[in-house]
């Protein structure tokens, strides 16, 4: 009894230290939002930045120039500037950040392209450290006023104490895909090579109707995964039992564990060790 509730009196301890690091950490990026940079005219509201020129604060150009956008020429999703990724050719911006090799960071941003321009579909590449993923975004529901802001997330797992973040255009057009808003937050610590303990970000997140609990285990052993809210308070126990080495999942619906929308978290204990994974679940 007494090891049960060390162990879960160290679970509480973690959720409230993850708790308050999540409300004081900030994003990891500078000037995502692209807010910070040169002074741009009202009467020429589109302004061209060269590979190698350091105008877009934060951030370096490579491969082509790109192009920052205000709220004079189209409605960016937040604040007055957005960024198009092509401004005579395919160009691209990246970003390096300090990270924890092994630790799993969450990339979020808005995609959208300009209006009535050619081709109707743009593409777009996002390298993070070795992971790389293409997204494209159709132009036909977007207008200047409206851009039709597409957000995308993309988690991905540091390999080494520095992380670069680029963005680049697919087009070989004067008009690319156009970004705006861009965050990376940590997810979680990760897992030290050699441990007996695997937890994989909670899928999907944000939650609607349903997701999946993924683990692995490097041997076989007692396990228990509950799910707390933001006080706290668990709402739920998946797992409370030996299980076997290798792979295991637990699927759930918010609704069947009575989850109103809200910030929650995935406690996992075993092997003498405990893994937190956060995640938020929608209406």
């Amino acid at each position: 009894m007494r090891r049960a509730l060390s162990h879960s009196a160290a679970a509480i301890t973690l959720i409230a230290g993850l708790l308050s690091a999540r409300l004081t950490r900030a994003d990891v990026l500078t000037n995502g939002n692209f807010e910070d940079g040169p002074a741009i005219s009202s009467t020429n509201p589109v302004f061209a930045v060269a590979p190698g020129n350091g105008a877009l604060t934060g951030w370096t150009v490579t491969g082509g120039a790109i192009d920052i956008v205000t709220d004079n020429y189209w409605v960016p999703l937040s604040g007055h500037r957005s960024v198009v990724l092509s401004s005579t050719g395919p160009g691209s911006i990246e970003q390096s950040f300090a990270s924890a090799p092994g630790a799993v960071y969450r990339l979020t941003f808005w995609l959208s392209g300009e209006p009535f321009s050619s081709p109707t579909i743009k593409d777009l590449r996002v390298n993070a450290g070795s992971t790389i993923q293409d997204y494209t975004f159709d132009i036909t529901p977007a207008w200047h006023w409206d851009m039709a802001w597409a957000q995308h997330t993309l988690d991905f797992t540091a390999d080494a104490a520095t992380t670069t973040l680029a963005f680049s255009s697919e087009d070989a057009t004067q008009w690319g895909p156009a970004i705006d808003s861009v965050k990376v937050e940590l997810v979680s610590a990760g897992v030290p090579q050699g441990s007996a303990l695997a937890f994989a970000p909670v899928a999907p997140d944000p939650v609607r109707d349903g997701a999946r609990m993924a683990f692995t285990l490097a041997s076989a052993g007692h396990v228990r995964l509950a799910v707390h809210d933001v006080q706290g308070r668990q709402v739920a126990l998946a797992t409370d039992g030996d299980l076997a080495a290798g792979p295991h999942g637990v699927a759930f619906s918010p609704r069947a564990w009575g989850m109103r929308p809200g910030l929650y978290l995935a406690v996992l204990q075993a092997g003498g060790r405990t893994l937190i994974r956060r995640f938020t679940v929608l209406d």
